[in-house]
């Protein structure tokens, strides 16, 4: 009698490449998210519809460089998916961010105080960002931008 061969494997779908210049286009419930995650003593005021946000990322593989660029200054966070790291929230407290893939979407979770689910993900010409905090779920619509990344 001969041995019995496993069916085989599924491959896993091809790692998105991230890299390039996002600029929202515009998001969907916010303000709400932003009082779930921040607290509503930081929530002061109402956002403007006009707010500009840049999103620069450069991927290599697994390894990723973000820049977020508002009004309010440039946010730099380095990291490879998988592993462990520790960064400052936008209160201020120190927060342990893990990152995965889950199929073709980047999923990232900051736990401190509050735990926060990012997950990213590549639609045509467009980048998806869900938020999640607590009962809050807002998504960021960003659009490619043709200028080169700094």
């Amino acid at each position: 009698m001969g041995k019995t061969v496993p069916p085989p494997r599924e491959k896993p779908p091809p790692i998105p490449d991230f890299t390039g210049r996002w600029v929202l286009d515009r998001t969907e419930l916010l303000e709400e998210y932003m009082k779930q995650s921040l607290g509503t003593d930081h929530v002061k005021h109402k956002f403007p519809k006009d707010m500009t946000v840049i999103n620069e990322i450069q991927q290599i593989g697994n390894s990723f460089r973000m820049k977020v660029i508002t009004r309010g200054g440039v946010n730099e966070t380095c990291f490879e998916v998988g592993e462990q790291w520790q960064e400052q929230d936008s209160t201020g407290d120190t927060c342990t961010v893990t990152s995965k893939w889950m199929n073709s979407k980047l999923v990232t979770i900051a736990e401190g105080r509050k735990t926060v689910t990012v997950t990213r993900e590549l639609r045509g010409e467009f980048m998806i960002t869900t938020m999640k905090c607590r009962n809050a779920t807002s998504r960021c619509i960003f659009s490619r931008d043709n200028k080169q990344a700094s």
